[in-house]
């Protein structure tokens, strides 16, 4: 049963509130193509160096585009020794691309690299997107002898997940328990946190509101990394069975999980396949979902309001 609000308007610029009886301080960093920033109790300083630093270990190991990193090199085929780390996103990954029978799929890079959004200005031809649609399908790749049958790998929806579990794993190893991990959109937060979901409309404001506690919360939309052509908007989240801007009617998801690999994933692919892939988030435990559609109403999984104190401004 999903419950259905219709969103009016939206007002206050986007925050994330918190209560804290110590001095609070936030460290940023550029990695994984964007802004990430870590915020603790000044006393846990240390912890947040660190977390930093593992970025860029981990940065080197799932960058598309980095030579020197561990998915550049399996893509060039020039390494077929998984790392754990890599084992562990790309065993996920298949198991999730069946689920959602190719709806979310980690070989899509060739299609990324052909739509590539941010320097685009009108969209690739029809026998462009067919030739690479052709190499583009989660059935070629094999783990075990590991193979990618012509494939090429594109961790985007999923790596980032991955890593803020990673660090909030650390934090939690080292009893620091009042954090909030932002990964460029992926949030992870440890305590107690009030979180603001960006108006798709109007990015810098926010629509509504949620409490959050020791969970993550991934938003995926498509208003902030797009262009236009002919009065047709063409974003970055690609439908891998089309091979073309998803057009499922979503302005924007975001995906409530204990796990912010699971939420990074499931925004994606709930994005692609519309309103009734929510019943997706019933196969991870404690996960749920709001979905803003283009004509403004506002869709949840069951019980979405109570359990997240929702606030529509």
């Amino acid at each position: 049963m999903k419950r259905i609000f219709l969103l009016l308007s939206a007002a206050f610029l986007l925050f994330t509130g918190c209560e804290s009886t110590q001095e609070r301080i936030t460290k940023q960093s550029f990695a994984f193509d964007t802004v990430i920033s870590i915020t603790a109790d000044k006393k846990d300083k240390e912890h947040i160096d660190k977390a930093l630093g593992m970025c860029n270990e981990y940065e080197l190991i799932f960058s598309r585009t980095n030579p020197e990193s561990e998915l550049y090199k399996i893509n060039n085929l020039s390494v077929s020794t998984l790392s754990p780390h890599m084992e562990n996103v790309l065993n996920f990954s298949l198991d999730f691309s069946e689920k959602t029978q190719g709806a979310f799929d980690i070989t899509v890079a060739p299609l990324c690299a052909l739509w590539n959004v941010n320097s685009r200005k009108e969209p690739p031809t029809e026998a462009e997107v067919k030739a690479a649609l052709n190499t583009v399908g989660y059935e070629k790749l094999s783990l075990s002898p590991f193979s990618l049958n012509g494939a090429t790998l594109d961790l985007g929806a999923v790596a980032k997940g991955y890593i803020a579990d990673k660090l909030a794993e650390g934090f939690r190893e080292k009893g620091v328990d009042n954090v909030i991990i932002d990964l460029g959109g992926n949030v992870f937060v440890l305590g107690e946190y009030t979180v603001g979901i960006r108006n798709p409309s109007s990015p810098d404001e926010v629509f509504a509101t949620i409490k959050l506690k020791d969970k993550s919360a991934v938003t995926s939309g498509a208003y902030q990394r797009y262009f236009e052509y002919e009065g047709k908007r063409y974003h970055h989240i690609i439908d891998p069975r089309t091979g073309y801007s998803a057009q499922s009617g979503i302005s924007s998801v975001t995906v409530v999980s204990p796990s912010s690999m699971h939420a990074d994933a499931l925004s994606t692919a709930i994005f692609i396949l519309g309103e009734d892939a929510l019943s997706l988030c019933n196969e991870f435990p404690d996960t749920d979902a709001l979905i803003i559609t283009k004509d403004n109403k506002v869709i949840t999984t069951d019980n979405f309001e109570e359990k997240y104190n929702l606030s529509i401004q």
